[in-house]
Formats: structure tokens, C-alpha cells, sequence
């Protein structure tokens, strides 16, 4: 019986420390919602769970949309993002009070919207988010560090390759940024003159010099073509206002010459009349003032062609300058895409060098790499990306980028 009792003692002395984690593990997982909401700012993504004491139908889970509001029975859209959770209970609880009387409303973040993590990390992907999140907890979920891609004894030679290629990518963009000013000068009809640009970089003198000379040849004799295709198209316009003003100042002598061979007509028709001439005389006066109306006419004729011809000089003049500058604006725009892809090959081929370089470092030493932080969040319905600190809070619905921290200057002399 004794033996009995021992063992029933000692029974109770191995479960009662089990109970006891029992109870703080029941603990932990019953306290979290109203622990961690509190001083919690709710956002896209998240679904909040609210309950009313007194009409069950109220109550459900209701997820936050990207433009922060719920959709809630008799109240429709409730705004909630950029409110603590007690905020959005008072509001919920203010707007039901005006239907329905004697309800109590309580609102928990059932769950929160997810994180993400991307860029230099071992596994970028989505992961749970949790009030008090900072940036490097979430770098540290994504496994920490990226092995770089440039390995073992390879790393000298992909170094190597690397930098030749950021250096031709260099030469591309000093080109077309050079073209790009050529453009430029052409759209708006001022002179070229480049200016080498710090973003481009400093390559060889030499290089710059020649890429700039050859844009300012092509420019030369771009302009030229057009100055002497619009001198051409001038020079007929002058030559048709030259003749335009001889039609019309001979159309007036005609006009001068029609009134007085019609005064001649009625002088010789009364003359007939009284029987002081013959009819001869009056017919050849109305022959000759027909064939001075056929001249007028003839040269009414050539006058409006004159002038219809005029005006087509006038819209081949406006023509090709709006063809031209339409040309050029083409082209700018499409030059201005490229040097922006040009730019973002940049950008990874330093990033390479950089990984290439901190490989090749750690055959002889123990280079760590620098990393950087930034977080995509919705604000106001729109994505836009802020820099953050390693030990910033993190939000929930955050797209954590994780990159490099390059100094190009640094790169380049590694």
C-alpha cells in the first residue's frame, strides 16, 4: 500500500509540471489576438473578426480591401485602414447604435495580411506576419544571406568578364544618351552641345569625343538636308507669289481695257443707230471685246492655279517641319525606353560584379556583403516603395526587398 501511495505521489509530482506547460501553452494561444492588437494599426489584407453581443447576424469575418475599407451589413463600406482596432470597434459600434439599440460590439485581427520577402535572400517567397516584425527578422525568415552566384576559383574570371561588360554597357549608354541630346537639339531647333553627364559615368575621354563628333556630323547633316529642302520649297514660294502679283496687276490693265472697248461699243451702237457708221465697225468693236473677255478669263485661270499652288507650297512647308519633328519625337521616345533598359542591365550587371567581387574576396579574407532594405506598401490605394532600417517595423501586406548595398565606385575598383 505504501509502494502504492509512492508511486501515486510521484505520479502527481511528474504531471503537475506538465499541466503547467499545458496551461501556458493554452495560455499563449488564447491571448495573442487581444495582446498583439493592441496598439495595432489594421491594413489591406488583414481580416478582422468582429461580434456583436445581442445579434449573432452581425457578427463574421470581414477582410480588408486595397482601398481600406469593409463591407458591413446596414453600415455598407466602414474605412478602417490607419485605425487601431478599438477605433474600428467604436465606429462599428457608433453606426449600429443608430439602427439598432443595446449592442456590443468587440473587433480582434483574426489574421493579419501576409509579408514577403524578395531580392538577395535564400528563400524570397511569402511568410505569416506578426505585430513587432522588424526588417531583419524577416530578412533572417528568408534564410539570411544569398550565396553568391560566382563560386570557388571561377569567381576571377566571371569578375573579369563582368567588368567588361559593365564597361560596354557604359559605352551604350554614353552613346545613346548622346543621340538622345542630338534629338533633343533637333526637336526644338537649337544647336548641339553635350555635356557629359555624371549618371554615364566617365569613360575614356577619347570615346566620348568620338561618339559625340559622329552624332554632331549626323546632326550637321540632318539640318542641312532640311534647310535645303525648305530653301527649295521658299524658292517656289516666291516664285509663285511673283507670279500670283504679275496675273493680278495684268488682270487689272485687262479689267482698264474691258471698260473702255465697252464705252467704244455703245458709242459705235449709237452711232449705227442714228446711221452715222456702219454695222461693221460695232461688230468688230463686240469681236474685240470678246476676245478681251476670253483673255481675263484665261488669265483668271492661271492666277487661281498660281494661287492653288501656292497653297500647296505652304502645306509642304508646314508638312515637313511637322513630319520632322514628328520623326524625331518617334525616336526619342523610343530611345528613351532603351536607355532605361540600359540602365536596369546596369544595375545587375554591378550587382553580379559585386557578388562576383565578395566571392573572390573570401578565397583570402572573410568579406561580408552590405544589404540594404526597402518595403513596397499599399498607401492610399497605391504601391509605392519606402527605405527602411534593419530594425524598422515591418507592416503587415509589406513587400520587403532585400538588395545589395552597392558603392559603384567601390565595384568598379574591385
Amino acid at each position: 500500500m505504501a509502494r502504492i501511495q509512492a508511486n501515486h505521489h510521484a505520479q502527481r509530482r511528474i504531471l503537475r509540471p506538465a499541466v503547467f506547460a499545458c496551461l501556458l501553452l493554452l495560455a499563449a494561444s488564447v491571448t495573442p489576438a487581444s495582446a498583439q492588437n493592441q496598439g495595432y494599426t489594421v491594413a489591406s489584407g488583414d481580416v478582422l473578426r468582429v461580434t456583436v453581443y445581442g445579434d449573432p447576424g452581425l457578427s463574421g469575418s470581414f477582410p480588408i480591401g486595397t482601398d481600406g475599407t469593409i463591407g458591413y451589413p446596414l453600415l455598407g463600406n466602414v474605412a478602417v485602414t490607419g485605425k487601431g482596432v478599438d477605433e474600428v470597434r467604436q465606429a462599428i459600434d457608433a453606426g449600429l447604435k443608430e439602427h439598432i439599440a443595446n449592442l456590443s460590439v468587440a473587433v480582434v485581427v483574426e489574421a493579419y495580411a501576409p509579408v514577403f520577402v524578395v531580392g538577395e535572400v535564400q528563400k524570397p517567397g511569402r511568410y505569416e506576419f506578426r505585430p513587432g516584425m522588424i526588417a531583419l527578422e524577416l530578412f533572417a525568415l528568408g534564410g539570411g544571406q544569398k550565396e553568391v552566384l560566382a563560386q570557388g576559383d571561377n569567381a576571377g574570371v566571371r569578375l573579369a568578364g563582368l567588368r567588361q561588360d559593365y564597361a560596354d554597357l557604359g559605352v551604350q549608354l554614353l552613346g545613346q544618351d548622346v543621340k538622345r541630346v542630338r534629338l533633343e537639339a533637333e526637336l526644338i531647333g537649337q544647336p548641339f552641345t553635350y555635356l557629359p553627364s555624371e549618371e554615364i559615368g566617365t569613360p575614356d575621354p577619347r570615346i566620348v569625343r568620338q561618339v559625340v563628333d559622329a552624332e554632331r556630323t549626323l546632326f550637321e547633316l540632318r539640318r542641312a538636308t532640311l534647310d535645303a529642302e525648305l530653301k527649295s520649297l521658299e524658292q517656289q514660294k516666291l516664285g509663285y507669289l511673283d507670279e500670283i502679283d504679275t496675273l493680278e496687276k495684268s488682270g487689272k490693265l485687262r479689267d482698264g481695257e474691258l471698260t473702255l472697248l465697252d464705252e467704244d461699243v455703245k458709242l459705235a451702237q449709237s452711232m449705227v443707230e442714228r446711221g452715222l457708221t456702219p454695222k461693221t465697225q460695232l461688230r468688230d468693236k463686240q469681236r474685240e471685246i470678246s476676245a478681251t473677255n476670253r483673255d481675263v478669263l484665261e488669265f483668271g485661270s492661271f492666277l487661281a492655279r498660281a494661287r492653288q499652288n501656292l497653297t500647296v507650297i505652304d502645306g509642304r512647308l508646314k508638312s515637313l517641319r511637322g513630319q520632322r519633328r514628328g520623326e524625331v519625337a518617334a525616336e526619342l521616345r523610343e530611345l528613351n525606353i532603351d536607355i532605361l533598359r540600359l540602365r536596369r542591365k546596369m544595375t545587375y550587371s554591378l550587382q553580379a560584379m559585386a557578388e562576383a567581387g565578395i566571392a573572390f574576396d573570401k578565397k583570402d579574407g572573410t568579406r561580408q556583403a552590405a544589404y540594404r532594405f526597402s518595403a513596397v506598401r499599399l498607401v492610399d490605394g497605391k504601391y509605392s516603395e519606402v527605405t527602411v532600417g534593419q530594425t524598422d517595423p515591418v507592416r503587415a501586406g509589406d513587400i520587403l526587398r532585400v538588395s545589395l548595398d552597392l558603392d559603384e565606385g567601390d565595384v568598379a575598383a574591385r
